[in-house]
């Protein structure tokens, strides 16, 4: 065999290999889409107009004995962020939040309850900031899916997916969180960092640093928030029954900038000393991700026609 046939066989193997391996990647787009399509039926969009979410969060503990503390964490070792709104007389919230324990299991997961407020005579652990934080987040997505921008139950799995009320759009309500749970998230690199440097439990001021870092800066915009949570607040007089309310968000405070160096008020727990202060993350107009998403099947029927047209020619010369 002569060089040139030499070289037209291997060309023959390696570009028919390759057109073997497209056929298959536009086999399997269709697929990914469909199954993509069926998981996001049971689950409303969380942000109207924009494409974002909660990219992740950081909580350090906050006690009578603190001084100070520091967290670093990469955007891949953060852990699912669930935020609750609820209220409590809601007795739907019971449902829904019973669902969310057995879909959350022993897993990881960071999980914020924000307590209805504004014209709100019952109950006690809600504020003004805190009704901010969810509407200027969520409500456009809350009126568009069920009519107000405040509603107890919803909740929202990673600042992208959210449920309202207790119907279920699978088996069980508890399926359909597990579905969100477990949904494919947004990756990113980078990495957070928050640190306390005083914290006096007498005047509560806290002294606080942060500082964040994104790959590519310019693909993402990023809106960290401060957040402070009681692990536990015993309120026996709500009308919903449950006693102890979990996870309790007292204030949040949007910070204007990715790093910094400032003060805070801590608010007073409701009882004993578990409150903590978490940073929070919130991306949006996520950019160009070519590199790391297959593509499309009309790019990939074009390829695959330029590479057959590539296949050496059978005739013997």
């Amino acid at each position: 065999m002569t060089r040139k046939h030499s070289i037209s066989a291997w060309l023959g193997r390696n570009v028919r290999a390759s057109t073997i391996l497209l056929i298959s990647l536009l086999l399997l787009v269709p697929n990914q889409a469909t199954a993509t399509s069926e998981q996001s039926s049971m689950w409303h969009d969380a942000r109207t107009g924009v494409d974002g979410g909660v990219l992740g969060a950081l909580e350090l503990s906050l006690t009578n004995e603190t001084t100070d503390g520091e967290i670093t964490l990469d955007y891949s070792e953060m852990t699912p962020v669930v935020e609750v709104y609820t209220a409590t007389w809601c007795l739907n919230c019971v449902t829904t939040e019973q669902a969310l324990d057995e879909a959350i299991g022993d897993s990881d997961v960071m999980r914020i309850h924000y307590h209805r407020h504004r014209s709100e005579p019952e109950d006690p652990f809600g504020n003004n900031a805190t009704e901010h934080r969810w509407e200027s987040t969520y409500g456009d997505a809350s009126i568009a899916a069920g009519g107000s921008s405040r509603l107890a139950p919803t909740t929202v799995f990673d600042g992208e997916r959210m449920h309202i009320g207790t119907s279920s759009s699978s088996s069980s309500l508890t399926n359909d969180y597990s579905t969100s749970l477990i949904a494919d998230q947004s990756s990113f690199i980078g990495s957070a960092q928050l640190s306390v440097s005083t914290y006096d439990s007498e005047t509560r001021l806290m002294l606080y640093s942060w500082n964040i870092t994104m790959l590519p800066v310019e693909a993402i915009g990023l809106t960290p928030w401060l957040l402070f949570v009681e692990d536990s607040a015993s309120f026996p007089e709500g009308s919903n029954g449950v006693g102890d309310y979990l996870h309790v968000l007292h204030d949040a405070v949007e910070l204007n900038a990715l790093e910094g160096t400032a003060s805070a008020l801590v608010p007073v727990a409701w009882d004993g000393d578990d409150v903590s202060v978490i940073l929070l993350i919130d991306w949006t107009d996520r950019g160009p991700r070519a590199c790391c998403a297959l593509p499309g099947p009309g790019f990939a029927a074009v390829l695959l026609c330029f590479l057959v047209a590539l296949l050496p020619s059978r005739r013997e010369r």
